[in-house]
């Protein structure tokens, strides 16, 4: 299957997350391809969509599956995340799965309605996510949230 990661991250920490999937996914024999787009311009993260500008981009297209990554900001998905599904076309898949990475320890602290943004977002554009999953970054046992989201993905392509 060729799968395609796209993941909007400015620290490394979504990204992170990505490359974790793609090794797993390569392993499983899938074909991936990992896109990071960021914000360009200002160091700090505008709230207001208006003032974002993103470096790229990347193309949803042609792939038998999307897996999207981006980050919490502000309680809530992060502008650049929404800016960019404004500017994408529909997807030609709808074997879609998403994940979330955010700073505070615990997904209730913003996670849950960032995730429940982001699976809006998407069903707008005609894709229900069939997994998804959110990482704490603070949190004590981050590298079993993100073994357990790479086994979940892996095993929801591996069907």
């Amino acid at each position: 299957m060729n799968i395609g990661i796209i993941v909007h991250s400015q620290t490394g920490h979504t990204l992170l997350v990505g490359e974790r999937l793609r090794e797993k996914l390569q392993s499983d024999g899938h074909e991936i391809t990992v896109m990071r787009m960021q914000n360009i311009g200002s160091s700090e993260a505008p709230q207001n969509p208006k003032d974002i500008k993103l470096d790229h981009v990347p193309e949803a297209k042609g792939f038998d599956a999307l897996i999207f990554g981006a980050w919490v900001q502000a309680f809530t998905l992060c502008p650049g995340f929404k800016l960019y599904l404004n500017q994408v076309p529909d997807f030609d898949t709808d074997n879609i799965s998403c994940f979330l990475t955010q700073q505070f320890p615990y997904k209730w602290m913003g996670g849950s309605f960032a995730l429940s943004k982001m699976k809006k977002l998407l069903a707008a554009k005609g894709a229900m996510p069939n997994a998804s999953g959110v990482i704490n970054w603070s949190n004590k046992k981050r590298e079993k949230q993100i073994d357990g989201l790479v086994a979940r993905f892996s095993s929801e392509y591996n069907r």
